[in-house]
């Protein structure tokens, strides 16, 4: 194995500037997949009760009907 990697090393360093560049943009595209899974994994746990509880009525409470509101003196008759 290692000395799979010493010769992988080898030829990495006797890249042109340009086969570089190639692997840097084959390498990138290649870790993209992976790169964006763990950026939604990072944001799924980024979610806290006070946003999850956004748009929802506190305290659980019914909205309000006609009557409730003519009950209350809020309806002009």
């Amino acid at each position: 194995m290692s000395k799979k990697l010493e010769k992988l090393a080898n030829q990495l360093m006797s890249l042109t500037p340009d086969e570089g560049q190639q692997l840097g943009l084959i390498m990138r595209a290649k870790m993209m997949p992976e790169m964006a899974r763990q950026q939604g994994l990072l944001q799924q746990q980024q979610v806290t009760p006070q946003m999850a509880a956004m748009g929802k009525r506190p305290n659980q409470m019914p909205m309000p009907t006609t009557r409730d509101a003519a009950m209350r003196g809020l309806l002009r008759s």
